[in-house]
């Protein structure tokens, strides 16, 4: 009797649910060569969103479309504590290798936590610049833009500068200074996308996962381009001068 009354004061321990994530880098051109031009808006979803997802699955999608210097990675606890979650140890399938066409990994999770999850190139390799972020959690398949807010209206991709977002890791508050407030997790999962500082080196994007009460499946498709980018040696010296638009 004792015991169970303990047990209700205290609570049930959380049980461990099945979670998997199934990420992707391709060309954008690829992807809005699927899609209408209806599909393009952020929050759109519709049968082109529907027939890349569907050709990922299938491993159908060329291969030339599909960008594997980009592979899903697990981050240290300590980027996952400023990130307001939980690192995760689990073998990462590689697409392409291990699986047709996603990076895909399975783990044990407790409802509740978040897990952090970071797709980035170990190194300056074209293309540098995420333009869209396809997602699916809870509901259809979306694509989303990536946009920079600080006021408070939450967006389901949020873009933050990769050097404050480095400098906030160092100080463990990234989540609680820009994040927890801006980035909408009603999905299940979210976005945030680090925009390098440097023309020739590419963005990076955080996953971050709302581990809900019951098995899931989550994905992403990241879509990048060439930054735009000139080069021009003044009066014929050697001087290089780069311009750049996102």
């Amino acid at each position: 009797m004792v015991g169970f009354v303990a047990l209700l004061l205290t609570g049930a321990p959380a049980h461990a649910v099945e979670y998997r994530l199934l990420v992707a880098s391709i060309f954008d051109r690829a992807l809005t060569s699927f899609v209408s031009s209806a599909e393009l808006y952020d929050g759109a979803s519709g049968p082109g969103l529907d027939k890349v997802e569907q050709s990922l699955d299938a491993g159908a999608i060329d291969r030339g479309v599909i960008i594997e210097q980009r592979p899903l990675r697990s981050v240290p606890a300590s980027i996952a504590r400023a990130w307001g979650g939980v690192n995760v140890a689990a073998d990462i399938l590689r697409g392409g290798i291990d699986t047709p066409s996603w990076d895909e990994v399975r783990w044990q999770g407790k409802p509740g936590e978040r897990s952090i999850w970071v797709v980035k190139s170990s190194g300056n390799v074209r293309p540098q610049q995420i333009v869209r972020v396809v997602l699916k959690g809870a509901g259809p398949v979306r694509l989303f833009q990536p946009f920079t807010v600080t006021n408070g209206n939450k967006v389901t991709v949020l873009q933050l500068p990769m050097p404050l977002m480095a400098f906030h890791e160092s100080h463990g508050n990234v989540w609680d200074k820009f994040v927890a407030k801006n980035l909408d997790l009603r999905q299940g999962i979210g976005a945030v996308v680090g925009l390098s500082d440097n023309a020739l080196f590419p963005d990076l994007v955080y996953l971050i996962v709302d581990q809900g009460d019951t098995p899931a499946t989550f994905k992403a498709v990241i879509t990048w381009r060439d930054r735009n980018i000139d080069r021009e040696a003044p009066g014929g010296g050697t001087f290089i001068r780069i311009r750049y638009n996102h």
